[in-house]
């Protein structure tokens, strides 16, 4: 056999080597979209048990001050590709809300009939929010081939936030406010974390059922301690919070295989 001949059989062995290596091996190079709905769980967030609150120079009442994360339902979307059959890469945007619940009493006698009405006003007032984390990590999966496939996923990202966790507002009666605490930054950006563990199950050929326990870990402000009164800015920490969530989602399956294209 000549060289040239012999060149060209090892450059057609080597083509056909390709796919056969791809047959084998599976070839499963997966793009993975994800819309998810969820329920995210409540939280304590701070709490204070002495706040003056001076009407006159005469009149000093003294509330109780607490806040609450409130339970709430969520949303997320989120995109992983996996270039074999265990490790992927993944960015998540989650709609995990953040809205706060307050309490309010008097520690002791009434001695300003407004500052009773506010607290009133503030104890169980609920508001909602739209906070939302947008994270990137990795996704690690298990038995990808049978029907049910266990994951675990961590993430690391940002929370976005359009209410401040600090700010403590109420109304009297006559529609006077009265602003307990101030805060001169409404809407922050601070840092998250996500651990989740999951599986998922075909309900055809590109869609699956997915399921995740996720421990959402993010960071919020917290009043520290009470002011001399009220209407100023307290003193406040970054704390940072585990928010528990269930989510339920599709997934849209784009695979490769054999060498073709999604």
């Amino acid at each position: 056999m000549h060289i040239r001949d012999l060149a060209v059989v090892t450059v057609l062995l080597a083509a056909a080597a390709g796919p056969l290596e791809a047959q084998r091996t599976g070839d499963r190079a997966r793009l993975i979209f994800t819309v998810s709905g969820a329920y995210v769980q409540g939280k304590g967030l701070w709490f204070v048990a002495d706040q003056p609150v001076l009407d006159d120079p005469s009149r000093t009442d003294h509330l109780a001050l607490g806040r609450s994360i409130m339970p709430t339902f969520g949303a997320g979307l989120s995109g992983t590709y996996f270039a074999g059959e265990h490790i992927g890469i993944n960015g998540d945007a989650f709609l995990i809300g953040l809205g706060y619940e307050d309490n309010c009493r008097l520690v002791q006698g009434v001695q300003s009939e407004q500052t009773a009405q506010v607290c009133a006003d503030i104890d169980q007032a609920a508001r909602r929010a739209a906070a939302v984390t947008l994270s990137g990590g990795a996704v690690f999966r298990f038995y990808s081939r049978e029907p049910i496939s266990p994951f675990a996923r961590v993430s690391a990202g940002l929370l976005f936030s359009n209410q401040s966790s600090v700010l403590t507002q109420g109304f009297s009666n006559e529609g006077v406010q009265l602003t307990i605490y101030e805060d001169s930054k409404r809407a922050r950006v601070t840092p998250s974390l996500a651990l989740g563990v999951g599986a998922s199950m075909p309900l055809g050929r590109a869609y699956h059922l997915r399921w995740e326990v996720r421990d959402n870990i993010v960071g919020i402000e917290t009043v520290s301690s009470p002011t001399a009164d009220a209407r100023t800015e307290p003193a406040h920490d970054r704390t940072f919070k585990h928010l528990f969530s269930v989510l339920i989602g599709i997934d849209v399956v784009l695979e490769r295989q054999r060498g073709r294209r999604y």
